[in-house]
């Protein structure tokens, strides 16, 4: 496989689970934890906090959902969009 073709594969496997692994990172940094625990107490509406985040997410990085996954690593959300390059 030719250099280009490999880190276009990485990105864009990157790209489809970029919600489940920002997730992921927020409930492993205790900081963020903390932050994200104290803004869905301060909202009272886990679901709300957890979609906005995903919608800045995709408009963040240009990317598009296209599919459900139902089986994220964090803890944090039931399930995520997969998302890929919006061209």
């Amino acid at each position: 496989m030719e250099l280009t073709g490999f880190i276009d594969e990485v990105l864009s496997k990157f790209d489809e689970q970029i919600t489940d692994n920002i997730f992921c990172f927020i409930q492993n940094d205790r900081e963020l934890m903390k932050k994200y625990l104290e803004t869905v107490a301060s909202t009272g509406d886990l679901q709300d906090v957890n979609k906005q985040i995903g919608r800045e997410i995709v408009r963040h990085y240009g990317l598009k959902g296209y599919s459900k996954d139902i089986e994220p690593k964090s803890v944090l959300i039931s399930s995520f969009s997969l998302l890929k390059e919006n061209k």
